[in-house]
């Protein structure tokens, strides 16, 4: 009788499991340390990425760098040109938090191209709800690239935004984010639109504007553009700084009393002539830094003054003055201005009432009439009164619509009213 010895099925199993692992620690040996394939491995092919592994804890994580736009250069014409052309300026510090915005103000109407004798930059920084508006003479005699020097208010007639961002970026290292450009239409309509504006007259006009002594003036949307518009001969500085009051006294307006609710319709009205880059979704997002940057102290304003600029008259026979900037001046103007924008200020409670009104504000619009059913109103004149059931447009009084929140009036006004007998204490005999 043939005898055959069979191994417990254990030992089987051990036995199988070790050939097994004899196989794994052989390829790991075949592909180098720790299990990897090697990073000097000549077998591998040059068009491959190797994706390798490693230990959250031995290895801290780090954000994957992003490629950041080469700042631009350009070569200056310096050729046939009237005054020395000034070197590039060097590109300045700004955090990924600050935009630069160009507020610009054309002085013909849609669809002709003029000079934009209206020039504001504004920087703001969303994160810390601070902004600095630096206003620019409109005759500032600069380099535009690929034109020569010439006028700062040429630029967006002889090039576009393009040529614009252009100047900004070769005289003050300004990049441009955002821009919007009106006309003396829609400059009209919004301060109608508002209800008018209470100016402050430092300096009186006497040959224009129907005449405006010193003081406080009601201004409707006609009287304040010549206001901001008019030029007392060569004095470019005093116009600039009147376009800068107006510009801060509209923002002011627009963010009291719930105004901001008025952004949908205004928006649909003026997207016709407007020239600008903003979305109505982007206007609309940008609302709650609005009601913040409304709040005391964090929007500074400056104006390139005459410490900033000199005179010059150009060589042509023509006894036409220019303004030349002084760069070290501008660059530490733009300096301060933007280290303002990293200071942090607290919240007043003026934000929180802000806040409110434009809460009341919308419930009521809401109550009226939706925003998305109200159509574009036409723009036949450009003196146009907007729905009255907006709050604070025109300067009148007027009837808002009755909801079952809201309280009848105490005190109605009855054109007709009953007649009641009454009792007489002293008869007439």
């Amino acid at each position: 009788m043939k005898i055959s010895r069979t191994l417990p099925t254990k030992l089987n199993r051990c036995i199988g499991l070790a050939i097994i692992l004899a196989v794994i620690v052989s390829l790991m040996v075949a592909c180098g340390q720790k299990g990897r394939p090697s990073s000097t491995n000549s077998e591998i092919p040059s068009g491959l990425a190797v994706k390798t592994l490693s230990t959250p804890s031995a290895v801290p994580f780090t954000a994957t760098p992003t490629a950041t736009p080469t700042w631009p250069a350009f070569s200056a014409i310096a050729n046939g040109q009237v005054t020395q052309v000034p070197p590039q300026a060097k590109q300045l510090a700004l955090s990924d938090e600050i935009e630069v915005w160009a507020l610009l103000g054309m002085d013909k109407e849609s669809p002709y191209v003029g000079l934009t004798n209206a020039f504001h930059l504004v920087l703001v920084n969303a994160r810390l709800a601070r902004a600095a508006v630096i206003s620019i003479p409109g005759n500032l005699f600069v380099y535009l690239p690929g034109e020569g020097m010439k006028r700062l208010n040429s630029a967006y007639a002889l090039g576009g935004f393009n040529l614009v961002r252009d100047a900004l970026i070769y005289n003050f290292g300004l990049p441009l984010d955002r821009v919007v450009l009106t006309h003396p239409a829609e400059f009209k309509w919004l301060v109608d639109d508002l209800g008018g504006l209470e100016v402050s007259v430092l300096t009186p006009i006497r040959d224009d504007c129907g005449g405006l002594p010193a003081g406080t003036h009601s201004m409707d949307g006609a009287k304040a553009y010549c206001y901001v518009a008019y030029l007392d001969g060569k004095d470019e500085i005093d116009r600039v700084r009147r376009q800068q009051q107006v510009l801060q006294l509209l923002f002011d307006k627009l963010v009291q009393n719930g105004r901001l609710a008025m952004l949908p319709i205004l928006y649909a009205s003026y997207q016709d002539k407007l020239e600008t880059d903003f979305s109505l979704p982007d206007v609309l997002s940008k609302i709650p830094l609005a009601l913040r940057l409304g709040d005391i102290g964090r929007v500074s304003y400056h104006v390139f003054g005459w410490d900033l600029v000199s005179e010059w008259e150009l060589p042509d026979h023509s006894q036409t003055s220019v303004l030349l900037p002084i760069h070290s001046a501008v660059i530490d103007l733009l300096t301060n201005g933007v280290a303002e924008l990293n200071q942090p200020l607290p919240i007043t409670e003026l934000v929180l009432t802000y806040e409110a009104q434009l809460t009341a504000a919308v419930g009521l619009t809401q109550t009226a009439q939706p925003l998305g059913t109200q159509p574009a109103p036409p723009r036949a004149t450009p003196t146009r009164p907007l729905p009255t059931w907006m709050p604070g447009i025109t300067p009148t009084r007027t009837i808002w619509p009755t909801s079952p929140a809201q309280t009848p009036r105490p005190y109605p006004i009855e054109t007709n009213p009953p007649v009641y007998p009454t009792y007489n204490p002293y008869p007439v005999n």
